[in-house]
């Protein structure tokens, strides 16, 4: 079992407390001196050292009473393409909208014609639910001519084997406007999520989407 006490500035994480080394660790410049300055404390270090016996090790035991350690959720997995208001671009962006799964590592990956595709690819960063589970989009900016299948490829630890989700621009319309909206009904819940691909279409590609703003944490990990 290991404590960490991570500390962020500006959604950076900066210094660290490592209960496996024993002592705070810096991870930029801005860190530094504060690092130094935990370290030299040796009363806060020490207690800080007790923390895998005193908050680790009880809270794991609840969290096992309750259920929580070892439980396992699988993904839920929808593909749609984003309209495309520019009808002179013969770029479209594919959605690959991936919820409701716990513990909240997930790989996402989308394929070309049996090919992995990275180039294109942008990730929202993953948003944690209040029911513990988690959710993530995936997109894939993208040429699309006949007779391409796309797929959206999900591995986590709840499933036997990856989950993939095929998408082809044969798809009928009403079927590809039934997808769309079951996007737009997820993800209307998330307002941050949908600023966040607005910007993305208007040309901030490296935007990443749905930032969550993290403060200090204290995070057991065993």
């Amino acid at each position: 079992m290991r404590f960490l006490h991570r500390l962020f500035y500006n959604q950076e994480e900066f210094v660290y407390f490592d209960s496996d080394v024993g002592k705070y660790i810096a991870k930029t410049e801005f860190g530094k001196p504060v690092a130094v300055y935990y370290n030299n404390d040796k009363d806060y270090i020490d207690q800080m050292r007790m923390r895998v016996e005193t908050f680790c090790k009880n809270n794991y035991e609840v969290a096992k009473t309750a259920g929580i350690t070892g439980r396992k959720a699988q993904p839920e997995v929808v593909v749609s393409v984003m309209p495309c208001e520019d009808t002179s671009t013969v770029h479209h962006i594919l959605l690959c909208y991936v919820f409701g799964f716990y513990p909240s590592k997930v790989e996402v990956k989308w394929y070309r014609n049996g090919q992995v595709e990275t180039d294109q690819v942008q990730s929202s960063a993953l948003f944690h639910n209040g029911d513990w589970t988690s959710q993530i989009l995936v997109m894939l900016e993208t040429e699309i001519q006949r007779g391409d299948t796309f797929t959206c490829e999900v591995q986590h630890s709840s499933l036997g084997a990856p989950h993939r989700v095929d998408w082809n621009p044969q798809v009928s319309d009403s079927a590809k406007s039934k997808n769309a909206a079951g996007i737009g009904g997820f993800v209307l819940g998330t307002i941050v999520l949908l600023a966040g691909i607005g910007m993305y279409m208007k040309g901030q590609k490296d935007q990443t989407l749905l930032r969550v703003p993290q403060n200090e944490q204290f995070i057991p990990v065993s």
